[in-house]
């Protein structure tokens, strides 16, 4: 099909921009996502969200979690202990009585977040901790990978009954901790749950009272199974990571969901403890958030305890409060639909759908459907960055696209006004279009004729092909002027042009000032024609042109959807096209009305005509021709007129006779408004005018 800037926001043609667009700007996010700056972006937002969703879903800690902290409290009151608590790490001996208070209140679990990796300097405080962990039955020791990643086993995990990998999985970008990897095979292809996996197998062991301990758990293509009927779902299909979902410190302390290890270690107090505490059926985990002890990592919660990432994993699987991912290729299809969607309407000409469209897309895509995903699914947006650059993209792209497109139709427009107006006054009205009214308004204007002397006669003399040739040099030539003066060509009849000039906005009276203007320059331009004709064998070429400054209705007049004009009409442009002809009456080439020479009497030399009446006219006009500017008259043209002047009023006066005189002499001269004078003269003198004669010329012919 062939491509039209007329039809470019057709449906057909706009579909297809739109959808090219969008592919670019699609191809332009998917690059930008690659970037580091946009993932830490993504994560930054999808940081936000967990407090969001956590806020709005009202997210509680399960109870059946409890924290025995080494904090600042322990150490500062550990002095008055008999093992000394406040030089960490603790003799082992220290770990005794808290495993034995913790039993007593009949917790299920206690999982040491301290890996023992070694054999102290006391051996007999190794030994009496290895007594107390066997006589237990419910202790967790977690191993680690050395950084040459041999597994790394605690140096009691032969009297314990399980153990759990740690090895935190820090995003390579942020070094923020998101998620885990729910297990690992060691070297040996020995097979080891997470830290806080393996403290939950252990839970729901000694809970339910069966063995998932020795069992391998496994990992489908989109769940982690951890016991028979318990799975928990992976970040993303195909990748073995589960998403922790993050409850900040701070509502741990509010919940009274930890206690300081010194009140466990000491009787007194763990008694006083367990007045509003309750251990029963109780996961324990034990480890160090002392101040200067700096276990710690970064979350989407800020900087956190390490042994919060255990608790929050644990959490998570104990509230069933599980996050995925959105599904990549879905979130990129909508955000593909939310590209084509924008720019389609951003592609439209009307204000209304812009600024509609953008606010409907704007929440649809950044509020509404963020605001769904947080209320009534558990996922998490992967590209919320993508989502809204795709939006500023869109909206960027398609405004570009369519100021370029608009102006090359611009310029197209544009262009084809200069075939009628000069070019400020094109730009003018395609810049301030919304100021013009082209349905109808009056206006004052200044309105210009103008025809070629005897053209009938001139053109029986010329081959059809030669009149073209030599019609379409004149009218170049003419309308060339008009046009540098900013004038309106309104049409073209044969050899006679109309012009406008004020249609399109409101500089009067200077608009008569350039219309004499342009009407001296017309002349010499003939002039300089003529000499150039007249080599080639022509005849000399005469213009005759009127100008009229008066109101007039300037409208367009049409038959809808066929036919357009914009013109001018009223009383005052019949009249000017009436006076036209009155240039050959007189011998005169650029008559004007008294209007234009009262507005322009200080910048041009006029000279009075007449007063007459043409026809079907009742009222009179008093004409003048125009001369010349100002300073262009010479010293011979001036004496001339100033004795017309004299003669004029002795017409006027009936002193024909003594007029008569002066008149020949003009004639003798050249002067053709005195030739026509002289006439009157002589048929005044006849025929003498009536009494109450008061200078009007009746005008006989249109």
């Amino acid at each position: 099909m062939h491509f039209n800037i007329k039809n470019i926001f057709s449906l057909e043609w706009k579909n297809i921009l739109s959808v090219w667009l969008s592919l670019i700007i699609l191809i332009l996010v998917v690059i930008l996502s690659s970037t580091w700056v946009f993932y830490i972006l993504d994560k930054k937002i999808q940081n936000t969200y967990y407090t969001i969703k956590n806020k709005a879903k009202q997210s509680k800690i399960n109870d059946n979690i409890l924290i025995v902290e080494i904090d600042d409290k322990t150490l500062e009151q550990g002095n008055n202990s008999n093992i000394k608590l406040w030089r960490f790490p603790f003799d082992r001996k220290a770990y005794i009585p808290v495993i034995e208070h913790l039993n007593d209140a009949w917790a299920t679990l206690i999982a040491f977040d301290i890996i023992f990796a070694e054999e102290s300097l006391k051996k007999e405080s190794d030994t009496a901790f290895r007594a107390s962990i066997q006589q237990a039955w419910n202790i967790l020791i977690w191993s680690y990978f050395s950084k040459n990643w041999i597994f790394q086993k605690s140096i009691f995990s032969d009297v314990i009954k399980a153990t759990g990998y740690y090895s935190p999985d820090i995003d390579d970008v942020n070094h923020v901790v998101y998620w885990i990897t729910p297990f690992t095979k060691t070297k040996k292809w020995e097979y080891f749950d997470h830290f806080s996996l393996a403290v939950l197998k252990t839970y729901y062991s000694l809970f339910y009272k069966r063995d998932f301990i020795t069992k391998e758990s496994f990992v489908d293509d989109n769940f982690y199974h951890l016991i028979p009927n318990k799975k928990i779902p992976l970040a993303r299909s195909w990748e073995k990571e589960i998403l922790i979902n993050y409850i900040k410190y701070s509502d741990f302390q509010k919940e009274k969901k930890t206690v300081s290890f010194i009140d466990v270690y000491d009787s007194k107090k763990f008694e006083e403890l367990k007045n509003h505490i309750d251990f029963k059926d109780k996961i324990i985990l034990i480890w160090a958030t002392a101040t200067w002890i700096k276990d710690v990592f970064y979350t989407p919660n800020g900087i956190d305890y390490w042994v919060y990432t255990h608790v929050n994993m644990i959490n998570t699987i104990l509230n069933k409060n599980y996050l995925r991912y959105f599904d990549t290729k879905l979130e990129w299809v909508l955000i593909f639909l939310l590209i084509i969607v924008s720019v389609y309407f951003n592609l439209s000409r009307s204000w209304y759908i812009l600024i509609l469209s953008n606010i409907a897309v704007f929440s649809l895509f950044i509020i509404i459907f963020p605001f769904i995903v947080i209320h009534t699914t558990n996922l998490i947006i992967n590209f919320p960055i993508e989502l809204i650059f795709s939006l500023i993209f869109s909206l960027i792209f398609s405004n570009i696209a369519k100021y370029l497109i608009e102006n090359k139709h611009k310029m197209k427009l544009n262009k084809a006004l200069w075939e009628y107006v000069s070019t400020d006054i094109a730009s003018e009205i395609l810049s301030w279009a919304w100021k013009i009214n082209l349905n109808g308004e009056k206006k004052c204007i200044a309105i210009f004729f103008s025809d070629i002397e005897w053209f009938t006669s001139i053109s029986e003399k010329f081959t059809a092909e030669k009149l073209v040739a030599f019609l379409r040099e004149y009218l170049w030539g003419m309308s060339n002027v008009i046009l540098d003066e900013k004038w309106f060509v309104n049409k073209y009849e044969g050899d006679a042009i109309m012009a406008l000039w004020g249609a399109f906005w409101d500089a009067w009276p200077q608009d008569s000032y350039n219309a004499c203007k342009s009407a001296l320059l017309q002349q010499e331009l003939l002039w300089k024609l003529n000499k150039k004709w007249n080599k080639e064998g022509f005849s000399e070429i005469k213009a005759r042109i009127w100008i009229h400054s008066w109101e007039a209705i300037i409208w367009n007049i049409w038959a809808i959807g066929r036919k357009m004009e914009f013109t001018a009409l009223w009383d005052s442009v019949n009249l000017a096209s009436r006076l036209e002809g009155v240039n050959k009456y007189y011998g005169t080439y650029i008559c004007v009305s008294e209007a234009v020479f009262l507005e322009n009497k200080d910048n041009f030399y006029f000279r009075y005509l007449d007063k007459i009446k043409v026809k079907w006219k009742n009222k009179p006009v008093v004409i003048y021709e125009l001369l010349s500017e100002k300073e262009k008259l010479s010293d011979e043209k001036k004496t001339v007129i100033k004795e017309y002047t004299k003669w004029i009023t002795l017409y006027l006066k009936k002193d024909f006779k003594q007029a008569l005189s002066f008149f020949e002499k003009c004639e003798k001269l050249w002067d053709k408004p005195s030739i026509t004078y002289k006439n009157r003269c002589e048929t005044y003198m006849k025929v003498s005018p009536e009494e109450n004669w008061d200078g009007i010329w009746v005008m006989s012919e249109k």
